[in-house]
């Protein structure tokens, strides 16, 4: 028997079976719909890009992450939803951390 103290080993196998999270495309909701293409700016005003799709997490079918559209060649952003408020004044979501 080995004992491990201190860091559990790490699982090289990739976990199997459904994934958690899925893409809502706009067509698939008035939700999305609505979000779809609305800038997302930082607490400053500064752009960050546009919404292209939710992502919904399918074992509580909440709203977790908002993906931003991609540029060519460049990396995929996911926003937590809950860093995220709808500013309708000027129709845009501002993502906000503390700190």
């Amino acid at each position: 028997m080995q004992i491990t103290v201190g860091r559990r080993p790490r699982n090289p196998r990739p976990r199997s079976g459904p994934a958690r999270f899925v893409p809502l495309a706009a067509h698939e909701s008035s939700t999305a719909d609505l979000l779809h293409g609305c800038p997302v700016v930082t607490a400053n005003g500064e752009r960050i890009g546009i919404v292209d799709r939710l992502m919904i997490d399918v074992v509580t079918h909440q709203l977790r992450y908002v993906v931003l559209a991609r540029k060519r060649n460049s990396a995929v952003v996911a926003l937590p939803w809950h860093a995220l408020y709808f500013d309708a004044a000027q129709s845009k979501l501002v993502f906000y951390t503390l700190g």
